[in-house]
This record gives C-alpha cells, structure tokens and sequence, in this order.
C-alpha cells in the first residue's frame, strides 16, 4: 500500500512570538475554545495535501530552490478576530497582512507547485490560534475580549515543509525539513 503524507509550507514563528500567543490563549475559557498548542503555532503557506511517500523528497526541493532567492522579511500581524461571524463563531486568528515581500513568495511557490492550485485564494496571513466550540461558545455570558488592534512583528527567516500528523487524537505539526531564507 502506497503511504501518503499530510504535507503543507509554512513559517515556524519564533519562541517568544508563540509564548505571547499561548499567554493571550490562556484567558479564553477552555470549555468553549480548543487553543491550538504552542508547538503548533505557525502561518501556513500553501497545502500540498496528501503526497505519496516518494513524492516527498521532490516537494522539499522544490521548496528549498524557492527559498534560496528570497530574503528574510518581516510579516506584521495587526489583530485577533473571530473568523466567519459572531453568529457563527469558527475558529480565532491572529490576522496579518501581507507584505510585498510575502506576496513575492507565495507567487513562486505557487508557481513551483502549479499543478496543486484548484482555485485561487485571496490570501491573507494568520495564525490559527483556537477552534471555537460552538454551542458551548454562543452560550458564554461573557465573550473574551479579543484584541482586535494590536501590532507584533516577526521576522521571517526560515521557510519549513510541515507534516500534519494525528497522535493519539491530537493534530501534531511537524517539520520535516527547514529551509533558511537569505
């Protein structure tokens, strides 16, 4: 049986970024949010989806052909919203914006990866922080107050093939290969 793998590109944020955001996280009520875990933090990319095995080797290369005429940069991240509607409550972001700079990667990325792209996306950065539960979440007296303006910055310096792996019940992703920009 051919073994396939989870696979998307994305930025690994620094230790302090993701400390910051799990802090902010610790004070939304856990019977109405699932936070994602500190190791998971990251901005995803683009999503190659599910690749064979021995596809894996020429995805990491294609990545790290890409990554070797860009320059670091750094992404600005300017709020924590509630994504959909307060109606119906998805998930909470750290929303950014894109940069020229961040523009300039995902089109040679997505240029590497032509035959993956089914639509095209207006793509704007975030992190995923939490998964709302919704019942429990539109039953809460009191919403947490989520920073809706706010300015933190991260220098993007290293672009990572993650893995989306499911261990004992919980999302775990993994990067299975780094590659450092210029």
């Amino acid at each position: 049986m051919n073994k396939t793998r989870r696979l998307f590109v994305g930025i690994p944020l620094s230790s302090p970024l993701r400390k910051r955001l799990t802090q902010e996280m610790e004070t939304w009520p856990k019977e109405a949010v699932l936070r994602t875990m500190e190791e998971n933090l990251h901005v995803t990319l683009f999503f190659l989806g599910f690749v064979q095995e021995e596809e894996v080797g020429e995805m990491c290369r294609r990545v790290g052909e890409v990554c070797q005429n860009v320059e670091s940069f750094d992404l600005e991240f300017t709020g924590i919203k509630l994504m959909e509607s307060e109606e119906s409550p998805k998930m909470i972001w750290l929303t950014g914006e894109a940069s020229d700079e961040l523009r300039i990667l995902l089109q040679k990325i997505e240029q590497a990866f032509s035959s993956f792209i089914n639509e095209k996306k207006v793509y704007r950065p975030h992190i995923t922080l939490a998964k709302i539960k919704k019942s429990k979440w539109l039953k809460l007296e009191t919403k947490p107050v989520l920073k809706d303006k706010l300015s933190l910055m991260e220098t993007v310096e290293n672009i990572a093939v993650f893995e989306s792996l499911s261990l004992d019940g919980k999302r775990r992703y993994e990067a299975i290969d780094t590659f450092p920009l210029i």
